[in-house]
C-alpha cells in the first residue's frame, strides 16, 4: 500500500521524507502509539476540573469524593507526563537514526559520483547542502511529526467535547480557527516562497567560503584577506536579510495568531460569563470548556507552526532528493582480470560538460605493454584529460579506449583502478599521518610496517620521516592538504604511495619536477625499478625525462601531431621542435 502511495507521489521531497522516516518504522510507531494514549487521556483532565468544581459547590459531595478526583487527576496527570517524557526521548533516538543515515548516505553518494560531475560542482555548497537537508529532516521528525497526530487529536477531542458541552460557544472558537487558517495559509505561501530561494543564496555563500579556506594560502600570498572576507560577508549578508524577511513575515503571522486567538478567547469567556448568569451553562461545564479552549489553541497553533515548518523542510529535502537522483560510478558492472597488454585509443574524442567543447577529436594512439611513454604538448591541450580517461574518471564522448584487446567499460571501475597508480605534480595529502598517507594506495596494508618503510626508503622520504623535525616520525600528522611537508617531500610520499600499490599501468606528472638536484638523482633511480615491466605514462616537462622515453606523444591543437622517439621528431622540424627551440620543458 505504502510502495503504491510513493509512486503516486510526485514530489521527490516528500518521497524522501516518507522514505527515510519507513526507515524507523518500528520506533516511529512505537512513538505515535504513546503520543496517541497520551493524547487520550489529556482530552479528559478539563473534564475532572469541571467535575471538582461541580462537586465543590453543591454541597453534596463529600470531601472523600472529591479528593478521589483529585486524586484521579493527579494520576492522569503523571501518566502523560511519563507519556511525554518516553515519547520525547524514544522520539529524540529515532530522529537521531534517521538524521545520521540521511547524512552518511548522502556524503557515500557524493563520494560515489563521478568526476564528470564533482569537477562542475563547488563541493563546499554540495556539502551545506548534505548537511542542512539532513539536520531538517531529523528536527522535523523529533519536532514536528511526533507531536503531529496528537496534536491533531486534541483538537478534535476538544471540539467534539466543547460543542458537547455549549455548541454556541464551540461554534464561537471553530470561527476562530477557521479565521486563522486562511491568514496562515496565504502567509506560508509567501515564507515557503522566500526558503526556497533563500537556500539557494546560503549553498552559493558555503560554496564559496569552502572555495576560499581550501585556497587560503593562495588568498595570502596575494594578500587578498580583506577583498576575500568582504566578498564572504557579503554574501552571508544576503543569506541573513532573506531570513530576516521570513522571520518578519513569520512574526506578523504570530501577532494576527495572538489577535485572533486572543480576542476569540476573551470573547467566548465574555460570552461563557453571561450564559453562566443566565443559566444556559453551569461554573463546572463553563470551566471545563476553557480548559478545552486551551487544549484546542494550543495545539492547532502548534499545528499552523508545524506546517509551515514541514514546508520550509520540504523545500531543503528536494534539494537533497534532486542531489541524490545523479548517477553514481558503476563500480559492479564489468570483470575483475588482471590489465594485461597493450592500451590504444580509436578514435577517441571528449569534451567536458554539457556544452561538450572538445578538448581533442579522433585520438589514435597506440601505447605498447611495458612502454614509457613521454606526452608533452602546450598548456590546456588535453595530457591530463587524455590519461584520466584510461582511469575511467571521465568517459569519451565518442570512440573507445581498449586494453589488451578489451574496451575498458568491460572492467569494473575499481578494479581497473586499482591496477594503476598515479603520481600527481601537486599532490594534495590527507590531513592524517604520514603512515596512512603512504598507505592510502593500498589500504589492506596499512598494518604492513615493513612495507610502508621500504616504500618510504626506495623513495627518498625515509630520512625526512624520521628526521628531527618530525618527532612522531610515520605517525606525524601532515596537516591541511600536507601543509607541513615542502612541495619535495610531498612528492616523495606520492612515489612511496605509488611503490606500495606495485600497480600494473603507471602514471606520473612528472614526478620530480618539484626535487632538489640530490633528491631526483636517487628518486629517479628509485623510478627506474619501479617502471620497469610496467606502462609507464609520463606528462612530462624536463628534457630529460622525455630524451628517456621509449615512444613521445606530441598533443597539439586538439588531437596528437606527433610521435616518435627524441632524434626523430627533431629531424622531423615539427611541433617537438618548436617547443624544444621556444624552451618549453626544462633541462
Amino acid at each position: 500500500m505504502i510502495e503504491k502511495l510513493l509512486k503516486q507521489i510526485k514530489n521527490p521531497g516528500i518521497r524522501l521524507m516518507i522514505e527515510r522516516i519507513r526507515s524507523e518504522e518500528k520506533q516511529v510507531k512505537k512513538v505515535f502509539a504513546i503520543t496517541v494514549f497520551g493524547s487520550i487521556l489529556g482530552a479528559f483532565v478539563p473534564l475532572v476540573y469541571g467535575k471538582i468544581i461541580r462537586m465543590a459547590g453543591d454541597n453534596i459531595s463529600s470531601v472523600e469524593y472529591i479528593l478521589l478526583f483529585v486524586l484521579m487527576w493527579l494520576t492522569v496527570d503523571q501518566i502523560r507526563n511519563w507519556t511525554t517524557r518516553y515519547s520525547d526521548r524514544q522520539g529524540v533516538y529515532a530522529s537521531w537514526n534517521i538524521d545520521y543515515n540521511l547524512f552518511m548516505d548522502s556524503l557515500s553518494h557524493l563520494i560515489r559520483l563521478p568526476m564528470s560531475y564533482l569537477s562542475e560542482q563547488r563541493l563546499g555548497k554540495t556539502v551545506q547542502r548534505v548537511e542542512r537537508g539532513a539536520d531538517s529532516l531529523g528536527r522535523m521528525v523529533r519536532d514536528v511529526l511526533f507531536s503531529l497526530i496528537p496534536h491533531f487529536l486534541s483538537l478534535i477531542f476538544s471540539f467534539a467535547l466543547m460543542f458537547l458541552i455549549q455548541w454556541l460557544l464551540g461554534v464561537l472558537v471553530l470561527v476562530t480557527v477557521v479565521l486563522y487558517t486562511f491568514a496562515m495559509t496565504s502567509s506560508n505561501k509567501k515564507i515557503v516562497a522566500l526558503h526556497r530561494e533563500n537556500k539557494k543564496i546560503w549553498e552559493e555563500a558555503w560554496g564559496h567560503m569552502w572555495d576560499v579556506v581550501g585556497n587560503v594560502k593562495a588568498v595570502k600570498a596575494n594578500t587578498n584577506e580583506e577583498f576575500e572576507i568582504k566578498r564572504i560577508r557579503s554574501n552571508f549578508d544576503k543569506c541573513y536579510s532573506r531570513e530576516k524577511e521570513a522571520q518578519d513575515l513569520r512574526n506578523k503571522i504570530q501577532a494576527y495568531e495572538h489577535f485572533i486567538f486572543g480576542g476569540g478567547a476573551v470573547i467566548t469567556i465574555a460570552l461563557g460569563a453571561l450564559m453562566l448568569r443566565w443559566g444556559t451553562v453551569d461554573a463546572g461545564g463553563l470551566f471545563s470548556f476553557l480548559g478545552y479552549i486551551q487544549l484546542a489553541y494550543t495545539p492547532f497553533s502548534r499545528l499552523a507552526y508545524n506546517w509551515r515548518f514541514i514546508l520550509e523542510t520540504l523545500v531543503i529535502e528536494e534539494r537533497v532528493a534532486k542531489f541524490l537522483k545523479e548517477n553514481e560510478e558503476d563500480y559492479e558492472t564489468g570483470n575483475d582480470t588482471l590489465v594485461v597488454g597493450d592500451i590504444e585509443f580509436s578514435n577517441v574524442t571528449f569534451g567536458y560538460g554539457e556544452s561538450g567543447d572538445e578538448i581533442f577529436k579522433n585520438v589514435n594512439l597506440v601505447i605498447g605493454a611495458g612502454e614509457t611513454v613521454a606526452i608533452v604538448g602546450e598548456s590546456g591541450v588535453g595530457k591530463t584529460t587524455l590519461i584520466d580517461l584510461i582511469s575511467r574518471y571521465y568517459e569519451p564522448t565518442a570512440g573507445t579506449i581498449t586494453i589488451g584487446g578489451i574496451d575498458i567499460r568491460n572492467w569494473k571501475r575499481g578494479s581497473l583502478r586499482s591496477q594503476i597508480a598515479i603520481v600527481p605534480q601537486d599532490l594534495s595529502l590527507l590531513n592524517d599521518t604520514i603512515k596512512l598517507n603512504i598507505a592510502y594506495g593500498n589500504v589492506d596494508r596499512i598494518s604492513d610496517e615493513t612495507a610502508i618503510e621500504d616504500a618510504a626508503k626506495a623513495s627518498y622520504a625515509h630520512d625526512f620521516i624520521t628526521g628531527k623535525r618530525f618527532v612522531d616520525g610515520y605517525n606525524q600528522i601532515v596537516g591541511e592538504r600536507g601543509i607541513k611537508l615542502s612541495a619535495g617531500q610531498k612528492q616523495r610520499v606520492a612515489i612511496a604511495r605509488a611503490l606500495l600499490r606495485d600497480p600494473k599501468i603507471l602514471i606520473l606528472d612528472e614526478a620530480t619536477s618539484a626535487l632538489d638536484s640530490e633528491s631526483e638523482m636517487y628518486v629517479q633511480q628509485a623510478l627506474e625499478v619501479l617502471i620497469k615491466s610496467r606502462t609507464t605514462l609520463i606528462i612530462a616537462h624536463r628534457l630529460s625525462t622525455i630524451k628517456k622515453a621509449d615512444k613521445i606523444v606530441v598533443m597539439h591543437d586538439g588531437g596528437i601531431a606527433e610521435v616518435g622517439k627524441h632524434e626523430e621528431l627533431i629531424a622531423k622540424n615539427g611541433i617537438y621542435k618548436k617547443l624544444i627551440d621556444l624552451q618549453s620543458f626544462q633541462e
